[in-house]
């Protein structure tokens, strides 16, 4: 009887590890599937977006240049103007004039903050920015990590294209001592200015969503040319400019 009962259990605890390693094995398998069908949903979604690119648009358009910490260049050579006193590319102040004087139409005066610089400059607001973390009681890493957060390193800066501008609301900039900062996306102002950007062929360049693929945090007053056409096809798929050429190299390749 005692044999009996030892060997009816040990053909339970046999069953159980066979039912627990189906379990096992489809627990795997399920995970593995939802796994490709995630990669593939990706891939899909990457497929419809490029095919639903811009024509006409290319990677090589001087309007699209990426400029960051990953793709560094020299100093660019360009026409230069200037807005309100700032430097620009040449070919962006017709845009700009526009994105400007449209705002103060709405009832939202903006004011120029900031356009080109050259790398020489940009060199010297990295080290000033690390000099007034450093003179706030921050260690010479502190500083660092904390520049790198909000300041472009020189050569990877998109100011240095010509193509990029500071704008901020003029009631909101001038009632925050002149600051740049992210909570100015509060006003209704620099609200407008965000949404409306695309309509003149400016994309609001760091966004909260893209951190990763920009390295560099969320700015509310960081504006880029890229052109109409690219500027609402970006804003409408929340891609940042280094998804959207990466995109155009996609489709470019495709063709070959």
């Amino acid at each position: 009887m005692l044999k009996s009962t030892v060997l009816k259990g040990l053909a339970l605890v046999s069953l159980v590890g066979v039912l627990s390693g189906c379990s096992t094995s489809s627990a795997t398998n399920k995970s593995s599937a939802s796994s490709s069908q995630s990669t593939t949903k990706t891939q899909t979604k990457r497929q419809k977006l490029i095919s639903e690119l811009p024509k006409g648009v290319k990677s090589t358009d001087s309007d699209l240049i990426v400029v960051n910490k990953w793709h560094k260049h020299d100093e660019l050579t360009f026409s230069k103007s200037t807005v309100d006193g700032i430097t620009v590319r040449s070919s962006v102040v017709k845009p700009l004039t526009a994105f400007l004087n449209g705002a103060k139409k709405a009832g939202y005066p903006a004011t120029l903050v900031s356009g080109y610089r050259s790398v020489a400059y940009q060199k010297e607001v990295w080290s000033q920015s690390i000099t007034t973390y450093e003179q706030q009681g921050k260690t010479a890493a502190q500083a660092l990590k904390l520049t790198k957060e909000y300041v472009a390193v020189p050569r990877g800066s998109e100011h240095q294209t010509g193509l990029a501008a500071d704008i901020m609301n003029t009631k909101w900039f001038d009632s925050h001592d002149s600051q740049l900062l992210s909570s100015s996306d509060k006003a209704k102002g620099q609200q407008w200015l965000i949404k409306h950007a695309p309509d003149y062929g400016f994309v609001l360049r760091f966004t909260k969503s893209g951190t990763k693929s920009t390295g560099i945090d969320y700015e509310s007053w960081h504006f880029r040319y890229v052109g109409k056409a690219s500027a609402e096809f970006m804003t409408k798929h929340n891609l940042t400019l280094e998804q959207y050429v990466s995109l155009l190299k996609s489709r470019e390749s495709a063709k070959k």
